[in-house]
């Protein structure tokens, strides 16, 4: 599949849900898409002592069951917009931890957080490289609902609180066997301000799920100020450059 540097058109019912493709979604996180234990000994490291947590876009609960295997005293509540995914997340976890169906940009929780992390939904950076500027990537895809979002989830932090934003490489084209039945593609439609990714799983048949998601791209420094002007100081990255760490002060 050869990149795609042109803008498209997609109809807005098919646009930042992960609905289309979440009966699929675990088959492709649990085959190497992330390191899940690397994920959750970062995330421990980085909260110390904090336990009462919130997590962005928890999807199906993989990033929470690993964090609880690390240490079950930790509260974790868990935030999405998808409800196929909360389902996923409850089967998976039980009554470990909480879910809120909500979408991030009203959220309305009548409870504040030690530290709040987003692996792969809401927001994350986009690592370009040492010796470059990172690039926060965010799930809505317009820059003052964005920047609500972010003062919603800080508004739910405590003072000292700390908001971990994970780091992912580049997104490019590529394809992907998961099973001898499915098959795993993702392409890329480059935009202005960012770019609209197209998730699809295929199988003999053909297509079976979709999703078309489009991110907003914003640079390192901006993201920067805005954090500023939301109360909160940049930490910078953890020690082993898989996050990027705000706290409000």
């Amino acid at each position: 599949m050869s990149d795609s540097n042109n803008t498209q058109e997609f109809d807005n019912k098919d646009l930042n849900t992960y609905a289309g493709i979440a009966e699929h979604y675990d088959t492709l996180m649990t085959d190497g898409y992330y390191d899940y234990d690397e994920i959750a000994k970062n995330l421990c490291d980085i909260v110390g002592e904090r336990r009462n947590l919130m997590e962005l876009g928890v999807g199906t609960g993989l990033v929470a069951d690993n964090l609880l295997k690390e240490n079950s005293d930790y509260q974790i509540t868990g935030i999405d917009n998808t409800s196929a995914m909360i389902e996923q997340a409850k089967e998976r976890l039980g009554d470990k931890m909480k879910y809120e169906l909500q979408d991030v940009t009203n959220l309305d929780l009548d409870q504040k957080f030690e530290a709040a992390f987003s692996v792969g939904g809401c927001w994350y950076f986009i690592d370009n490289g040492e010796g470059n500027d990172l690039e926060l990537c965010s799930h809505i895809d317009d820059i003052d609902i964005s920047k609500q979002g972010l003062r919603k989830v800080v508004e739910h932090l405590e003072p000292g609180g700390v908001l971990a934003l994970a780091l992912q490489p580049v997104h490019t084209n590529y394809s992907k066997e998961l099973t001898e039945e499915l098959t795993y593609s993702q392409e890329i439609f480059k935009e202005d301000s960012g770019f609209t990714k197209h998730y699809a799983f295929t199988n003999s048949k053909g297509v079976i799920a979709e999703q078309f998601y489009r991110y907003l791209v914003i640079p390192e420094s901006n993201a920067h100020d805005f954090f500023k002007e939301i109360d909160c100081k940049p930490i910078g990255l953890n020690s082993s450059r898989k996050f990027f760490v705000y706290q409000k002060n």
